[in-house]
C-alpha cells in the first residue's frame, strides 16, 4: 500500500494546473504591456503636445483681449478729451444738439407707446 503522503490528492494537481495557468496569463499580461508600451507612450506624447498648442493658443488669445481692452481704453481717452474739448469751444451748440436730440427720442418713444 501507498503511504498517505506518496498519494496525489486532486486539489494538489488542481493547484498545480491553476498556478500554471496563471503564470501564462502573468507572461501574456507582461507581453501585451511591454508591446502597448510604445504606444501608449506616443498617445501620452501626442496628448501633451496637444495640451501645451492648446495653452499656446488661450495665452495668445488672452494677450490679444489685453491689447485691444487697451486700445479701446485709448481710444476712450482720447473721445472724452475730444468731447471736452468740444463743450467746451461750443457750448451753445452742445446744448441745442442735446435739446433736439431729447425732443427726437421723446417723439419716437411716445408714437412706440402709441402703437402698441
Amino acid at each position: 500500500m501507498k503511504n498517505p503522503i506518496e498519494i496525489q490528492s486532486p486539489a494538489g494537481a488542481f493547484d498545480r494546473s491553476v498556478d500554471s495557468a496563471s503564470d501564462s496569463i502573468h507572461n501574456v499580461i507582461d507581453k501585451a504591456s511591454h508591446a502597448a508600451a510604445p504606444a501608449i507612450e506616443s498617445m501620452a506624447n501626442g496628448a501633451h503636445h496637444a495640451v501645451n498648442k492648446m495653452a499656446d493658443g488661450a495665452h495668445h488669445a488672452a494677450d490679444a483681449v489685453v491689447h485691444k481692452g487697451e486700445q479701446l481704453h485709448d481710444l476712450q481717452q482720447r473721445l472724452t478729451v475730444s468731447t471736452r474739448e468740444h463743450v467746451r469751444k461750443h457750448p451753445f451748440i452742445t446744448l441745442g444738439l442735446a435739446v433736439a436730440g431729447g425732443a427726437l427720442l421723446g417723439l419716437w418713444l411716445n408714437k412706440k407707446r402709441d402703437v402698441s
